[in-house]
């Protein structure tokens, strides 16, 4: 796998360590007296997950190669980018209050993260990439 490309994978997929900070948003749900709608309970805590993963797959892609450590980062791009496409559904069904942020912030910052998450994922389907995981690199 050339440099570039690994570089390029670890900060895409690095990019969306944001995503933890959304463990800070939970409080603001209106189950527990906040302002957002009840729908971005589900997207918020797994984003908070999802997020708090990032190290451990970079740790991961960065220092393991197996067909089961491809497997994963496979998934877990795949898994984060399903989750960014419930965030833009909840959007468009719940809308989040404009006092946290306006619907146009929201779909931006979702949609840019989403894309970064898709291109990782693509890159991770290179023939240099699944290569190298398999051993043959």
């Amino acid at each position: 796998m050339k440099t570039n490309i690994r570089w390029a994978i670890a900060l895409l997929m690095g990019a969306t360590i944001f995503r933890a900070q959304t463990i800070l948003f939970l409080p603001e749900v209106q189950m527990f007296g906040g302002a957002a709608p009840d729908g971005w309970f589900g997207p918020w805590l797994s984003d908070t997950i999802i997020g708090f993963a990032v190290p451990v797959m970079l740790y991961l892609f960065w220092t393991r190669r197996s067909v089961a450590v491809w497997g994963g980062l496979v998934a877990y791009n795949a898994v984060g980018a399903f989750d960014y496409s419930q965030g833009l559904i909840t959007q468009m069904i719940s809308p989040m209050p404009v006092e946290m942020a306006s619907a146009m912030t929201v779909y931006l910052g979702i949609g840019l993260f989403m894309a970064a998450q898709l291109v990782a994922l693509g890159l991770l389907f290179r023939s240099d990439v699944i290569a190298e995981f398999k051993g043959w690199g």
